[in-house]
């Protein structure tokens, strides 16, 4: 008689338990996954962080959380994981009744992009461990992975030509309005330029300094066609991390910096453009547009590019052009724009097996070892 009450007993505790779980199993619960940065360069480590909060007195004795991300993040942890195509992850954790919990995992972002995590997983046993309630929760995080920066001898010397290049371009015409600074006269200076309250403080004639009147700008372009198909990805790379890492020069010198490419916009599937700046955040705004670049659209479109500039051509900017499509169809255009005033400058990049034989006066190319790719 005891067994068949303790049997009765047992049945109604695994029934109403399982019917509690079942209602009330994901109530007041909360999980978030979250990039702990908004962005991060090319190399930089970062962390993902879980987040479970359980509000109320039920415990989860078995709760998973299942997520999947890009491959080309590398964790430290590679417990719970498979690598495939992306990165798949399950995390198992024993929630007890109002308990939050937060566990955190590093890794090294080894490719430029924007990367999302828009939903994922949890699943929670009853416990008798019988039965299985699963939802897919909705998330939003992203992190910006932007191209990592060119720092070495090569990529010095391309960047001192051009800003001397600017340099030697300023009009020679001052702004009697943007005054900045004084110093001691000398012979060739105009004595309108002298500041007399100045003399008078130093006791020696002493003169007004003005900025040019001209302000230079650079326009990047960027073409992503490759003169061939050999390691087509890599050589596109490479062409937006020097795009990525001439404009944080210029900018460094208060260049402002315009940024179009042929490249297609993961987000939206159009070609895009990054207007000018010369700020620390506009800076971020050109990275972002460059993480976002795809599949390029063609050289026929950075064609329609360079015709543009053509129709709408000034004599204030520097147009780089940095494109590892060489062939004499885009060089004769760029030839063309030389012909008419405007100052270009074309950076080449290439692997090592091939030089491009086509050179001109304003191009320099970009040697990039195939072994190494």
């Amino acid at each position: 008689m005891q067994l068949i009450i303790a049997l009765i007993i047992a049945t109604i505790v695994y029934t109403v338990q399982q019917r509690v779980y079942s209602k009330l199993w994901n109530k007041n619960l909360h999980v978030k996954i979250d990039f702990k940065d908004d962005y991060v360069e090319c190399g930089e480590r970062s962390m993902l962080t879980e987040v479970i909060n359980n509000a109320k007195f039920l415990p989860l004795p078995v709760f998973h959380v299942k997520f999947s991300t890009t491959r080309h993040f590398v964790f430290d942890d590679l417990e719970n994981a498979v690598v495939t195509d992306n990165y798949h992850r399950n995390d198992v954790f024993s929630v007890m009744g109002n308990q939050k919990i937060t566990r955190k995992l590093e890794f090294v972002a080894n490719k430029r992009g924007l990367y999302s995590i828009n939903s994922f997983n949890i699943i929670a046993r009853d416990f008798f461990m019988t039965r299985n309630f699963a939802e897919n929760i909705k998330n939003n995080s992203d992190i910006y992975v932007f191209p990592a920066k060119i720092n070495n001898t090569g990529f010095d010397v391309i960047c001192n030509t051009l800003m001397g290049d600017i340099e030697n371009r300023k009009s020679l015409v001052e702004d009697p309005y943007t005054f900045r600074g004084i110093r001691e006269y000398d012979t060739s200076d105009n004595m309108s330029k002298i500041n007399w309250k100045a003399t008078a403080r130093r006791e020696d004639l002493m003169v007004n300094l003005y900025n040019h009147s001209s302000e230079q700008r650079v326009k990047i372009l960027v073409n992503l066609e490759p003169n061939n198909m050999v390691k087509v990805e890599r050589l596109q790379d490479i062409c937006v991390e020097l795009a990525s890492s001439l404009s944080a020069f210029f900018i460094n010198k208060k260049v402002p910096v315009m940024m179009c490419s042929n490249g297609l916009d993961v987000v939206t599937g159009e070609l895009g453009s990054v207007s000018y700046g010369a700020s620390l955040n506009h800076q971020i705004s050109i990275d972002k547009y460059l993480a976002r670049v795809g599949e390029n659209a063609g050289v026929e479109s950075f064609f329609d590019i360079i015709d543009v500039q053509l129709k709408d051509m000034k004599k204030d900017t520097t147009y780089v052009i940095i494109s590892p499509y060489y062939k004499e169809d885009l060089m004769l255009k760029l030839d063309y724009m030389r012909s008419v005033g405007m100052n270009i400058y074309m950076i080449i990049p290439y692997y090592d097996i091939v030089r491009p034989d086509n050179m001109r006066e304003y191009t320099h190319g970009w040697e990039v070892k195939l072994v190494d790719t």
